[in-house]
């Protein structure tokens, strides 16, 4: 029997639910993905063999023995291969130490598939930090998750690729839900992934690079976004690289499930190390989609470096940075490069300048930035010293540029930077500071090399409790505002291709939803239908009886009967007002949809309404301006005050002054009845 997309989550969660709280922290992600992977490895490994058995008995017209059947199946051609002893049913069979069998089965899979090696990260019989010796997943445990991950087959047979792929990236999501702000070193809120990936709109031939891959969602976006387009994911290649041991895996295994076969490098700081290198420079890739650790102050030393104490760490600063800067081997900033090396507080700059060196000559870039990179900086100036030369003429010193306002100017100059996007606050995990999407190009339209695009969308989203969200309307805002770039014979256009699209989005997602809460309801429906079952037969014996004794006995049964199903019947309801709810917030989200289209295009009609959202600006200004990208300096973000009627306002000062007498009337009444002289 296939699983549902929404079946599949309901019993990924149920198993997540297992481990919960019994693991230091967050790392129970960890756990459950990777034994969810090998449970997927296992039963696609036993599908194969059984559909290759099938085809051959077919062929051959006979069917096979047992013992015929193993030797086919140790012989059989496998996309991955799962040794002997190592097997899932080998694993199930172990009745104690089963953590230590499943870290044994998992690594031989792992040293037996160069592709999967760094994919199977966790110990499931790491002790216990109390020294007694026991591990710190209980082998009851390891059992009950053993037993819920068996209920179900997880093969193609049962599970296709995309469902299990989305299911997967759905679990990521819970699991970032559930962490907070930790959540933001591996998960990047999928409507940023997806406006980043639309405004560069991967293509066939395409090499996708994220330099901080967290748990590979900007690579499976952009292969979404080719089969979107009629492509094969395949049609690109994907490589990344990540600090984390335990993200890379995550992002391994979403790779892998989602077909990309991407090259994920693992456990190395992209800035002091990066694994992709040709003849000793960083390799070149035509797209690059990056969100990196905004602002680390320790981005030029290694991992390892950075848990010394103090005083180690600023004399390594001094030993790494000298007179001259940071010197970096692999050219992508400093002395020849024609950008300043970033400063050691922030590394924004360093990544940015890694991404750049990191782009072909055609390549371009989406990368999630503090907004901070866009005005962090001052440029040279002339101050005077409050001192007098002999003369009485005042002193003036000179003041250099700062490094920030030095890189950001070169990347201006060098007409490389096409679009900077601010974005609403708190829209990030664990990241309060406000963010932008910086737009590289290295070819940029003849039209448009010395203009920039900038666009204000702090002003919509979705207030959630611990953090905002984009919405559909929202991204769309953005999409047409890149899209158009100023040009306003665009914009009916692209509202109508980019409202089409989202309508069909939302709709899958309200399926989603709708299919998601009957899953999870699943037990309490079947329950319900027993009951009434069995209340039918209860009534059946009731009218059946033939003495008094026999109908009362039957009476309270059905009372018994009657109440269980009152509870199980309140839960339906709970169920069916969810579902309701999720249809109405799509109905809505279906409408705001089309009244934002409606405004968009009423705002390109209307270039001074025009420049409270988008702006296309000349180099002119932007040096008049000393290089300071700050949107609001250029984009009109004053929100007008709303208009008041003299008439209006005057009733009002007028009903003020009135209760004002009438207060100051009673304050005098009260005092008098308590005593107090006028």
């Amino acid at each position: 029997m296939k699983l549902t997309l929404q079946q599949l989550e309901a019993h990924l969660w149920g198993a997540a639910n297992i481990l919960r709280g019994k693991t230091a922290g967050q790392d129970y992600k960890n756990y459950i993905l990777s034994l969810m992977f090998y449970k997927r490895l296992c039963d696609q490994w036993e599908w194969e063999a059984d559909d290759a058995i099938a085809e051959l008995e077919r062929q051959q017209g006979r069917a096979f023995t047992e013992a015929q059947k193993a030797i086919f199946r140790a012989r059989g051609e496998h996309r991955y291969a799962i040794p002997n002893g190592s097997r899932w049913g080998d694993v199930k069979a172990i009745s104690v130490n089963i953590g230590e069998a499943l870290t044994r089965a998992m690594r031989a899979v792992a040293d037996a598939n160069e592709e999967l090696r760094g994919v199977f990260t966790v110990d499931w019989n790491q002790p216990a930090p109390d020294g007694s010796g026991k591990p710190l997943i209980a082998n009851e445990v390891v059992h009950a998750l053993v037993q819920h991950f068996d209920e179900h087959d997880l093969s193609n047979r049962s599970v296709p690729a995309d469902v299990l792929g989305r299911a997967y990236e759905y679990l990521i999501k819970k699991f970032a839900d559930d962490a907070g702000a930790k959540a933001g070193e591996f998960f990047t809120p999928p409507e940023v992934v997806d406006t980043l990936v639309r405004i560069l709109e991967p293509r066939p031939g395409d090499t996708v690079y994220d330099p901080t891959g967290g748990s590979g969602g900007m690579l499976v976006h952009a292969a979404d976004y080719l089969r979107e387009r009629g492509h094969l994911a395949t049609h690109a290649r994907y490589f990344a690289q990540e600090m984390n041991w335990g993200n890379a895996a995550i992002g391994k295994i979403n790779s892998v499930l989602h077909g990309l076969e991407a090259d994920i490098r693992a456990g190395n700081s992209t800035i002091t190390d990066p694994q992709f290198l040709d003849d000793g420079e960083v390799r070149r890739f035509s797209l690059v989609l990056a969100n990196f650790p905004f602002s680390d102050d320790y981005w030029w030393l290694k991992p390892e470096q950075q848990t010394d104490d103090k005083t180690r760490k600023a004399r390594l600063k001094k030993e790494i940075f000298g007179k001259e800067g940071y010197k970096d081997p692999f050219g992508r900033f400093g002395r020849g490069t024609g950008f300043q090396a970033p400063p050691p507080a922030y590394g924004d700059y360093a990544f940015i300048l890694h991404i750049l060196a990191s782009l072909s000559d055609g390549g371009r870039a989406g990368i999630v930035c503090p907004q901070g990179v866009l005005f962090r900086g001052q440029a040279e100036i002339q101050e005077e010293t409050g001192d007098f030369d002999a003369k009485g003429n005042p002193k003036v010193r000179r003041r250099k540029a700062d490094d920030e306002h030095l890189i950001r100017r070169a990347l201006l100059e060098s007409r490389l930077i096409d679009a900077v996007v601010s974005l609403p606050l708190n829209v990030f995990y664990g990241a309060g500071v406000p963010a932008c999407l910086l737009i590289l190009r290295k070819q940029r339209p003849v039209e448009r090399r010395d203009r920039v695009l900038l666009i204000y969308a702090a002003r919509h989203y979705r207030e959630l409790s611990a953090q905002n969200e984009l919405r559909p309307q929202d991204v769309m805002r953005m999409l047409v505002h890149y899209h158009a770039y100023g040009d306003a014979s665009k914009a009916p256009g692209l509202v109508k291709e980019h409202s089409e699209r989202i309508h069909r989005e939302i709709d899958r997602r309200e399926a989603d939803e709708v299919g998601r809460l009957e899953a999870e309801f699943q037990p309490q429906a079947d329950r319900l239908a027993a009951l009434d079952t069995a209340l039918e037969e209860g009534r059946e014996k009731q009218r059946a009886a033939a003495t008094k004794r026999d109908k009362v006995k039957a009476a309270s049964a059905l009372t018994k009967l009657q109440k269980q199903r009152n509870k199980i019947a309140a839960k339906i309801a709970e169920r069916d007002e969810r579902i309701a709810e999720a249809r109405r917030n799509a109905d809505g989200d279906r409408a705001d949809v089309s009244a934002v289209g409606e405004d968009l295009v009423a705002t390109y009609a209307n270039p001074d309404e025009l420049l409270k959202y988008a702006r296309v600006v000349n180099m002119d200004e932007v040096e008049q301006n000393e290089f300071n990208l700050n949107v609001p300096r250029y984009v009109n973000t004053f929100e007008p005050e709303p208009r008041i009627e003299v008439q209006d306002a005057l009733r009002q000062l007028v009903n003020a002054q009135s209760a004002m007498e009438e207060a100051g009337a009673r304050l005098s009444r009260l005092l008098g009845e308590a005593g107090y002289a006028n």
